[in-house]
């Protein structure tokens, strides 16, 4: 099925569906107000954390809670996207939103990012599942009484899909309902895409910011050696040249076969939200017509949005952020948590980021 022949999705639900910013309607737009829109500065409680994983790497959580908050307090582990971080802007944002909830927000550094450089010599991608498997694992001996919730944004939308999708077989403890906003669930697709002008300009941007971070954990971690990526221009290329020999698999396609969430995601069996758009520039909506969702998983594809961008034209609470205010709110549904996902009436529509 392609994207013209997809069948209209009734958004409504219980929470109004997206409506662009005037100034922001195209897919691009949004992508980009999206990622360089800055809000008001935000401080969270944070409680810092290391958790060591089976082959010695280590991942840093950063667990953040309302004041008093109960060991039963339902749990999001929020995991970011590719050259993204646990204290990127989109996730401490996100964060200060479901705080706002009452709900306990564990975010993941994953293996080499953000805080966690340095900790590990292996890297993070789109199939390393386990790594929160073993956060979830932790979190329920910490919490036993608490309902774990996995939200992941771009990149690790597919990692959270594809551990939920695993879980059938290898339940995780305490898990109870998993979110993917724009998750590339099939690899394959989506860096081949990238390729194509004029998104090449997006993949050459991902690519620089990729190979200054493998450059800076080759020079923090002396034992990893040498590394050439000098012939690098594109996704498929790191992919080839670094990702697949550095973690066993038989190059980039070897890699997309085995990492994308798109074959298991008919196996998950919690209750979850999917959320993606039409206009997306880097993710194509085909795979998403052509998955068989659980009837239990609730598929939401907007006309517009663009990549994690959702700027919409009313205010959502704090801010423009649909998509956020979206997950808090189902989230908050599902827990029997106060929301509020009342908008302000807009008919001028001039801010973005506050």
């Amino acid at each position: 099925m392609t994207e013209a022949d997809a069948p209209a999705l009734d958004l409504a639900d219980d929470f109004p569906a997206f409506e662009p910013h005037p100034l922001f309607r195209s897919g691009h737009a949004q992508t980009l107000v999206g990622f360089l829109a800055r809000g008001k500065p935000v401080l969270l409680p944070i409680g810092r954390s290391e958790l060591e994983l089976e082959d010695g790497d280590r991942l840093v959580l950063l667990e953040s809670a309302p004041a008093d908050c109960p060991s039963d307090r339902p749990i999001v582990v929020l995991v970011h996207g590719l050259a993204g971080h646990a204290e990127s802007d989109y996730q401490v944002r996100f964060t200060d939103r479901l705080l706002r909830a009452g709900l306990r927000v564990v975010r993941v550094n994953l293996r080499s990012a953000g805080s966690g450089l340095g900790l590990s010599k292996g890297i993070y991608h789109g199939g390393r599942s386990d790594d929160i498997r073993a956060v979830a694992e932790r979190l329920a001996r910490r919490y036993p009484e608490a309902p774990i919730g996995l939200v992941g944004l771009s990149l690790g939308g597919n990692i959270v899909l594809k551990l939920a999708g695993e879980a059938s077989d290898r339940p995780v403890p305490n898990l109870d309902c998993v979110l993917a906003a724009n998750p590339p669930i099939d690899l394959a697709l989506c860096c081949e895409r990238m390729k194509r002008f004029p998104l090449s300009l997006y993949d050459r941007y991902f690519v620089r910011q990729l190979v200054a971070d493998i450059k800076r954990l080759h020079d923090v971690v002396p034992d990893l050696g040498p590394v050439d990526l000098a012939r690098v221009r594109s996704m498929v290329d790191f992919d080839q040249c670094y990702t697949a020999p550095r973690n066993g698999f038989d190059g980039a396609q070897d890699y997309y076969r085995r990492a994308s969430a798109r074959p298991i995601i008919p196996a998950i069996r919690v209750p979850g939200l999917v959320v993606h758009a039409l206009d997306d520039p880097f993710i194509p909506a085909d795979p998403f017509f052509s998955v068989d969702f659980p009837s239990q998983i609730r598929l939401e594809v907007a006309p517009r949005g663009g990549h994690l961008g959702f700027i919409s034209r009313q205010r959502w609470g704090i801010d423009r952020r649909w998509l956020d205010a979206r997950f808090a709110h189902w989230l908050a549904c599902r827990w029997g948590r106060p929301s509020a996902p009342t908008t302000t009436p807009d008919a001028t529509a001039p801010a973005v980021g506050g």
